[in-house]
Protein backbone atom coordinates (compact mmCIF):
# COMPACT_ATOMS: atom_id res chain seq x y z
CA UNK A 1 0.00 0.00 0.00
CA UNK A 2 1.19 3.56 -0.76
CA UNK A 3 0.16 5.95 2.01
CA UNK A 4 0.53 9.73 1.99
CA UNK A 5 0.60 11.73 5.24
CA UNK A 6 -0.08 15.45 5.19
CA UNK A 7 1.50 17.31 8.10
CA UNK A 8 2.07 21.03 8.14
CA UNK A 9 5.22 20.97 10.31
CA UNK A 10 7.71 18.12 10.47
CA UNK A 11 10.75 19.57 12.17
CA UNK A 12 10.77 17.93 15.61
CA UNK A 13 9.40 14.85 17.29
CA UNK A 14 6.41 15.82 19.36
CA UNK A 15 2.67 15.28 19.19
CA UNK A 16 1.40 14.77 15.66
CA UNK A 17 4.92 14.82 14.25
CA UNK A 18 5.91 11.97 16.53
CA UNK A 19 2.83 10.05 15.40
CA UNK A 20 3.68 10.45 11.71
CA UNK A 21 7.34 9.60 12.27
CA UNK A 22 6.59 6.42 14.22
CA UNK A 23 3.79 5.30 11.90
CA UNK A 24 5.96 5.88 8.83
CA UNK A 25 8.78 3.72 10.19
CA UNK A 26 6.41 0.99 11.34
CA UNK A 27 4.47 0.87 8.07
CA UNK A 28 7.72 0.81 6.12
CA UNK A 29 8.95 -2.09 8.27
CA UNK A 30 5.73 -3.91 7.37
CA UNK A 31 6.55 -3.48 3.66
CA UNK A 32 4.48 -0.41 2.73
CA UNK A 33 5.59 2.84 1.10
CA UNK A 34 5.00 6.13 2.91
CA UNK A 35 5.08 9.65 1.47
CA UNK A 36 5.18 12.60 3.88
CA UNK A 37 4.12 16.00 2.57
CA UNK A 38 5.12 18.95 4.74
CA UNK A 39 6.08 22.61 4.74
CA UNK A 40 9.12 21.93 6.94
CA UNK A 41 11.56 19.23 7.91
CA UNK A 42 12.97 17.68 4.74
CA UNK A 43 16.04 15.65 5.62
CA UNK A 44 15.72 16.29 9.34
CA UNK A 45 14.41 12.88 10.29
CA UNK A 46 16.25 9.61 10.74
CA UNK A 47 14.82 7.17 8.22
CA UNK A 48 18.03 5.23 7.80
CA UNK A 49 17.30 1.83 6.32
CA UNK A 50 13.99 2.96 4.86
CA UNK A 51 15.27 5.17 2.03
CA UNK A 52 13.32 3.08 -0.51
CA UNK A 53 10.16 3.06 1.61
CA UNK A 54 9.77 6.55 3.12
CA UNK A 55 9.83 9.70 1.00
CA UNK A 56 9.69 13.33 2.15
CA UNK A 57 8.16 16.06 0.00
CA UNK A 58 8.80 19.57 1.29
CA UNK A 59 6.54 22.33 0.01
CA UNK A 60 6.94 26.07 -0.23
CA UNK A 61 3.96 28.21 0.71
CA UNK A 62 5.26 30.84 -1.71
CA UNK A 63 3.88 28.67 -4.53
CA UNK A 64 0.50 30.20 -3.70
CA UNK A 65 1.00 33.95 -4.24
CA UNK A 66 -0.33 36.32 -1.62
CA UNK A 67 -0.78 40.06 -1.59
CA UNK A 68 -2.27 41.32 1.59
CA UNK A 69 -1.64 42.75 5.01
CA UNK A 70 -1.52 41.78 8.66
CA UNK A 71 -4.97 43.29 9.04
CA UNK A 72 -6.40 40.87 6.47
CA UNK A 73 -4.77 37.94 8.28
CA UNK A 74 -6.46 39.05 11.50
CA UNK A 75 -9.94 38.90 10.01
CA UNK A 76 -9.49 36.12 7.45
CA UNK A 77 -7.48 32.86 7.82
CA UNK A 78 -5.29 33.50 4.80
CA UNK A 79 -2.53 31.17 5.94
CA UNK A 80 -4.92 28.24 6.25
CA UNK A 81 -6.48 29.11 2.90
CA UNK A 82 -3.10 29.32 1.14
CA UNK A 83 -1.92 26.07 2.71
CA UNK A 84 -5.07 24.23 1.67
CA UNK A 85 -4.79 25.61 -1.87
CA UNK A 86 -1.16 24.49 -2.04
CA UNK A 87 -2.10 20.96 -0.97
CA UNK A 88 -4.91 20.93 -3.52
CA UNK A 89 -2.44 22.03 -6.19
CA UNK A 90 0.29 19.44 -5.62
CA UNK A 91 -1.64 16.37 -4.44
CA UNK A 92 -3.11 15.26 -7.80
CA UNK A 93 0.38 15.05 -9.29
CA UNK A 94 1.79 13.17 -6.30
CA UNK A 95 -1.13 10.75 -6.28
CA UNK A 96 -0.64 9.92 -9.95
CA UNK A 97 3.17 9.81 -9.93
CA UNK A 98 3.51 7.63 -6.85
CA UNK A 99 0.29 5.59 -7.16
CA UNK A 100 -0.96 6.78 -3.78
CA UNK A 101 -3.72 4.58 -2.33
CA UNK A 102 -4.65 6.57 0.77
CA UNK A 103 -4.18 10.11 2.06
CA UNK A 104 -4.21 10.92 5.76
CA UNK A 105 -4.52 14.54 6.90
CA UNK A 106 -2.94 14.52 10.33
CA UNK A 107 -3.41 18.19 11.24
CA UNK A 108 -7.10 17.60 10.45
CA UNK A 109 -8.11 21.24 10.35
CA UNK A 110 -7.29 22.45 6.86
CA UNK A 111 -4.92 19.99 5.22
CA UNK A 112 -6.98 18.38 2.48
CA UNK A 113 -10.06 20.57 2.12
CA UNK A 114 -9.01 21.89 -1.30
CA UNK A 115 -8.26 18.39 -2.59
CA UNK A 116 -11.29 16.55 -1.24
CA UNK A 117 -13.76 17.88 -3.81
CA UNK A 118 -12.15 16.17 -6.81
CA UNK A 119 -10.20 13.47 -4.97
CA UNK A 120 -9.05 10.41 -6.86
CA UNK A 121 -8.19 8.46 -3.72
CA UNK A 122 -9.84 8.40 -0.28
CA UNK A 123 -8.92 10.87 2.45
CA UNK A 124 -8.59 10.04 6.14
CA UNK A 125 -8.75 12.84 8.72
CA UNK A 126 -6.89 12.17 11.95
CA UNK A 127 -8.33 13.74 15.11
CA UNK A 128 -5.00 14.02 16.85
CA UNK A 129 -6.02 17.37 18.29
CA UNK A 130 -4.38 20.11 20.26
CA UNK A 131 -5.65 21.77 23.45
CA UNK A 132 -6.23 25.16 21.84
CA UNK A 133 -9.46 24.07 20.18
CA UNK A 134 -10.89 22.89 23.50
CA UNK A 135 -9.97 26.20 25.12
CA UNK A 136 -11.63 28.18 22.32
CA UNK A 137 -14.78 26.11 22.65
CA UNK A 138 -14.93 26.46 26.45
CA UNK A 139 -14.46 30.23 26.22
CA UNK A 140 -17.17 30.55 23.58
CA UNK A 141 -14.99 32.11 20.88
CA UNK A 142 -14.88 29.23 18.40
CA UNK A 143 -17.42 30.95 16.14
CA UNK A 144 -17.42 34.43 17.66
CA UNK A 145 -15.33 36.34 15.11
CA UNK A 146 -15.48 36.15 11.29
CA UNK A 147 -12.07 34.44 11.12
CA UNK A 148 -13.07 31.87 13.72
CA UNK A 149 -16.43 31.25 12.06
CA UNK A 150 -14.78 30.69 8.69
CA UNK A 151 -12.28 28.25 10.19
CA UNK A 152 -15.05 26.46 12.07
CA UNK A 153 -16.95 25.98 8.80
CA UNK A 154 -13.80 24.84 7.02
CA UNK A 155 -12.95 22.30 9.71
CA UNK A 156 -16.52 21.01 9.75
CA UNK A 157 -16.56 20.54 5.97
CA UNK A 158 -13.20 18.79 6.11
CA UNK A 159 -14.43 16.36 8.76
CA UNK A 160 -17.84 15.65 7.26
CA UNK A 161 -16.44 15.02 3.76
CA UNK A 162 -13.69 12.62 4.87
CA UNK A 163 -13.86 8.99 3.77
CA UNK A 164 -12.41 7.89 7.12
CA UNK A 165 -12.00 9.67 10.45
CA UNK A 166 -9.72 8.30 13.17
CA UNK A 167 -9.32 9.59 16.72
CA UNK A 168 -6.88 9.26 19.61
CA UNK A 169 -9.41 8.98 22.43
CA UNK A 170 -13.11 8.69 23.17
CA UNK A 171 -12.94 11.94 25.12
CA UNK A 172 -11.59 13.98 22.23
CA UNK A 173 -13.89 12.30 19.73
CA UNK A 174 -16.85 13.32 21.87
CA UNK A 175 -15.59 16.87 22.07
CA UNK A 176 -15.21 17.10 18.28
CA UNK A 177 -18.74 15.81 17.68
CA UNK A 178 -20.10 18.45 20.05
CA UNK A 179 -17.92 21.38 19.00
CA UNK A 180 -18.42 20.92 15.26
CA UNK A 181 -22.05 19.81 15.56
CA UNK A 182 -21.45 16.42 13.96
CA UNK A 183 -23.37 14.12 16.27
CA UNK A 184 -23.37 11.22 13.79
CA UNK A 185 -19.69 11.50 12.85
CA UNK A 186 -18.29 7.97 12.58
CA UNK A 187 -14.81 7.77 14.13
CA UNK A 188 -12.47 4.79 14.26
CA UNK A 189 -10.49 4.91 17.51
CA UNK A 190 -6.77 4.33 16.94
CA UNK A 191 -5.00 5.58 20.07
CA UNK A 192 -1.57 7.14 20.30
CA UNK A 193 1.02 4.40 20.65
CA UNK A 194 4.77 4.01 21.00
CA UNK A 195 7.57 2.08 19.37
CA UNK A 196 8.60 -0.30 22.13
CA UNK A 197 11.93 -0.94 20.45
CA UNK A 198 12.75 2.73 21.06
CA UNK A 199 10.86 3.57 24.26
CA UNK A 200 11.67 0.93 26.86
CA UNK A 201 13.10 0.61 30.37
CA UNK A 202 16.84 0.26 30.82
CA UNK A 203 19.14 -0.97 33.57
CA UNK A 204 20.76 2.40 34.09
CA UNK A 205 21.30 4.32 37.34
CA UNK A 206 18.33 6.53 38.08
CA UNK A 207 17.91 9.71 40.08
CA UNK A 208 15.78 9.10 43.14
CA UNK A 209 14.57 12.72 43.28
CA UNK A 210 14.33 13.72 39.61
CA UNK A 211 11.13 14.88 37.92
CA UNK A 212 10.79 15.22 34.15
CA UNK A 213 8.31 17.44 32.31
CA UNK A 214 8.18 16.74 28.55
CA UNK A 215 6.17 19.10 26.38
CA UNK A 216 5.94 22.70 25.23
CA UNK A 217 6.59 25.09 28.11
CA UNK A 218 3.22 26.79 27.86
CA UNK A 219 0.08 27.25 29.92
CA UNK A 220 -2.00 24.57 28.16
CA UNK A 221 0.63 21.97 29.02
CA UNK A 222 0.45 22.93 32.70
CA UNK A 223 3.83 24.64 33.06
CA UNK A 224 2.19 27.36 35.15
CA UNK A 225 0.78 24.73 37.51
CA UNK A 226 4.16 23.02 37.75
CA UNK A 227 5.81 26.38 38.50
CA UNK A 228 3.46 26.80 41.46
CA UNK A 229 4.07 23.21 42.60
CA UNK A 230 7.89 23.38 42.50
CA UNK A 231 8.38 25.40 45.73
CA UNK A 232 5.84 23.17 47.50
CA UNK A 233 7.84 20.09 46.47
CA UNK A 234 11.20 21.69 47.35
CA UNK A 235 9.89 22.63 50.79
CA UNK A 236 9.59 18.92 51.64
CA UNK A 237 12.26 17.50 49.32
CA UNK A 238 14.85 20.26 48.80
CA UNK A 239 17.16 18.11 46.65
CA UNK A 240 14.59 17.45 43.93
CA UNK A 241 15.68 18.25 40.36
CA UNK A 242 13.29 19.25 37.60
CA UNK A 243 14.18 18.39 34.00
CA UNK A 244 12.23 20.35 31.37
CA UNK A 245 12.24 18.93 27.82
CA UNK A 246 10.40 20.82 25.10
CA UNK A 247 10.07 24.06 23.18
CA UNK A 248 10.39 27.10 25.42
CA UNK A 249 7.64 29.72 25.33
CA UNK A 250 7.20 33.23 26.69
CA UNK A 251 5.72 33.54 30.15
CA UNK A 252 2.54 35.52 29.54
CA UNK A 253 3.24 39.12 28.63
CA UNK A 254 6.69 39.13 30.23
CA UNK A 255 9.95 39.26 28.24
CA UNK A 256 11.09 36.06 29.98
CA UNK A 257 10.55 32.53 28.79
CA UNK A 258 9.34 29.91 31.24
CA UNK A 259 12.74 28.25 31.50
CA UNK A 260 14.44 31.60 32.21
CA UNK A 261 11.89 32.42 34.87
CA UNK A 262 12.18 29.06 36.63
CA UNK A 263 15.98 29.02 36.50
CA UNK A 264 16.14 32.58 37.85
CA UNK A 265 13.79 31.66 40.68
CA UNK A 266 15.12 28.24 41.68
CA UNK A 267 18.62 28.06 40.21
CA UNK A 268 20.38 25.81 37.71
CA UNK A 269 20.93 23.09 40.31
CA UNK A 270 17.19 22.55 40.66
CA UNK A 271 15.96 23.49 37.14
CA UNK A 272 17.63 21.86 34.13
CA UNK A 273 16.23 23.03 30.80
CA UNK A 274 17.00 20.45 28.10
CA UNK A 275 15.33 22.07 25.09
CA UNK A 276 13.75 19.96 22.34
CA UNK A 277 15.63 16.68 22.54
CA UNK A 278 16.31 14.01 19.92
CA UNK A 279 14.36 10.85 20.73
CA UNK A 280 17.37 8.92 21.99
CA UNK A 281 18.22 11.58 24.56
CA UNK A 282 14.59 11.99 25.64
CA UNK A 283 14.36 8.24 26.22
CA UNK A 284 17.42 8.46 28.50
CA UNK A 285 15.77 11.07 30.70
CA UNK A 286 12.54 9.07 30.90
CA UNK A 287 14.58 6.02 31.91
CA UNK A 288 16.51 7.82 34.65
CA UNK A 289 13.87 10.15 36.12
CA UNK A 290 11.93 9.02 39.17
CA UNK A 291 8.67 10.65 38.09
CA UNK A 292 7.15 12.19 34.94
CA UNK A 293 4.56 14.94 35.42
CA UNK A 294 1.93 15.75 32.78
CA UNK A 295 -0.11 18.56 34.40
CA UNK A 296 -1.87 19.61 31.18
CA UNK A 297 -5.07 21.62 31.42
CA UNK A 298 -6.42 19.41 28.62
CA UNK A 299 -5.00 16.62 26.46
CA UNK A 300 -6.69 14.77 23.60
CA UNK A 301 -4.18 11.94 24.00
CA UNK A 302 -0.90 12.84 25.64
CA UNK A 303 2.21 11.51 23.89
CA UNK A 304 4.47 12.10 26.89
CA UNK A 305 2.32 9.77 29.02
CA UNK A 306 2.75 6.85 26.62
CA UNK A 307 6.47 7.48 26.20
CA UNK A 308 7.27 7.75 29.89
CA UNK A 309 5.14 4.72 30.80
CA UNK A 310 6.91 2.67 28.13
CA UNK A 311 10.27 3.68 29.62
CA UNK A 312 9.25 2.60 33.10
CA UNK A 313 8.89 6.12 34.48
CA UNK A 314 5.86 6.50 36.81
CA UNK A 315 3.42 9.19 35.66
CA UNK A 316 1.40 11.86 37.41
CA UNK A 317 -1.17 13.22 34.96
CA UNK A 318 -4.14 15.57 35.02
CA UNK A 319 -7.58 13.99 35.20
CA UNK A 320 -8.63 15.45 31.83
CA UNK A 321 -9.45 14.43 28.27
CA UNK A 322 -7.86 11.28 26.94
CA UNK A 323 -5.43 11.00 29.85
CA UNK A 324 -8.02 9.23 31.98
CA UNK A 325 -8.31 6.57 29.28
CA UNK A 326 -4.60 5.82 29.56
CA UNK A 327 -3.70 6.31 33.21
CA UNK A 328 -5.63 4.24 35.73
CA UNK A 329 -5.36 6.02 39.06
CA UNK A 330 -3.08 4.25 41.54
CA UNK A 331 -2.66 1.31 39.20
CA UNK A 332 -0.71 2.57 36.18
CA UNK A 333 -0.05 6.10 37.47
CA UNK A 334 -1.55 8.89 39.53
CA UNK A 335 -4.33 11.21 38.36
CA UNK A 336 -4.74 14.68 39.86
CA UNK A 337 -7.24 17.50 39.24
CA UNK A 338 -6.05 20.01 36.62
CA UNK A 339 -4.70 23.40 37.75
CA UNK A 340 -4.29 22.38 41.41
CA UNK A 341 -0.63 22.88 42.26
CA UNK A 342 -0.91 21.67 45.86
CA UNK A 343 -2.42 18.32 44.82
CA UNK A 344 0.22 17.92 42.11
CA UNK A 345 2.96 18.67 44.64
CA UNK A 346 1.53 16.22 47.17
CA UNK A 347 1.36 13.47 44.56
CA UNK A 348 4.96 14.13 43.47
CA UNK A 349 6.24 14.05 47.04
CA UNK A 350 4.33 10.83 47.72
CA UNK A 351 5.87 9.08 44.73
CA UNK A 352 9.37 10.42 45.32
CA UNK A 353 9.26 9.12 48.89
CA UNK A 354 7.84 5.69 48.01
CA UNK A 355 10.13 3.57 45.77
CA UNK A 356 7.85 0.55 46.18
CA UNK A 357 4.84 2.45 44.78
CA UNK A 358 6.96 3.69 41.89
CA UNK A 359 7.99 0.12 41.02
CA UNK A 360 4.41 -1.15 41.15
CA UNK A 361 3.04 1.68 39.02
CA UNK A 362 5.91 1.28 36.57
CA UNK A 363 5.35 -2.45 36.16
CA UNK A 364 1.58 -2.12 35.72
CA UNK A 365 1.99 0.75 33.25
CA UNK A 366 4.50 -1.18 31.18
CA UNK A 367 2.13 -4.15 30.95
CA UNK A 368 -0.70 -1.84 29.83
CA UNK A 369 1.46 -0.19 27.17
CA UNK A 370 2.65 -3.52 25.78
CA UNK A 371 -0.90 -4.84 25.67
CA UNK A 372 -2.80 -1.82 24.31
CA UNK A 373 -0.48 0.83 22.91
CA UNK A 374 2.18 -0.85 20.80
CA UNK A 375 2.82 1.02 17.52
CA UNK A 376 2.77 -2.24 15.54
CA UNK A 377 -0.76 -2.96 16.73
CA UNK A 378 -1.91 0.58 15.87
CA UNK A 379 -0.30 0.37 12.44
CA UNK A 380 -2.16 -2.85 11.68
CA UNK A 381 -5.42 -1.29 12.87
CA UNK A 382 -4.80 1.69 10.57
CA UNK A 383 -3.97 -0.58 7.61
CA UNK A 384 -7.18 -2.55 8.11
CA UNK A 385 -9.20 0.69 8.27
CA UNK A 386 -7.41 2.02 5.16
CA UNK A 387 -8.12 -1.18 3.23
CA UNK A 388 -11.85 -1.11 4.07
CA UNK A 389 -12.03 2.58 3.14
CA UNK A 390 -10.22 2.08 -0.16
CA UNK A 391 -12.60 -0.76 -1.03
CA UNK A 392 -15.68 1.32 -0.23
CA UNK A 393 -14.28 4.30 -2.14
CA UNK A 394 -13.71 2.22 -5.28
CA UNK A 395 -17.20 0.77 -5.04
CA UNK A 396 -18.72 4.26 -4.91
CA UNK A 397 -16.61 5.42 -7.85
CA UNK A 398 -17.73 2.50 -10.02
CA UNK A 399 -21.37 2.56 -8.94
Amino acid sequence: MNICYLIRAFSNQAGTESYVYNMARTLAALGHRVHIVSLTGQGRKDFTGFEDKIFLHQLALEEVPFKGSRFLEQVFPLYAWRYGKLIGKILPGLVEKHSIDMIEATDWGTDAWAYSGERKVPVCVRLHGYPGFKDEFDRGIMKKWPKNRFLWSLFRKHLSSADLVTGVSEAYTGFVRKAWELKELDVKLIPISVDLSVFHPAEVPGEEQAIIFAGRLEKSKGIEVLAEAIPLILKKLPNTKFYLAGQDRERGDTPQTWSQYLIERFGTERIIYLGSLPTRELVHYYQTAAVCVVPSLYEPGGTAVFESMACGCPVIASRVGGLVEIVKDRRTGLLVPPAEAQVLADAAVELLQDPRMRRELSQNALEAIRKNFDIKSSARQALAAYARTIGSFKERKTA
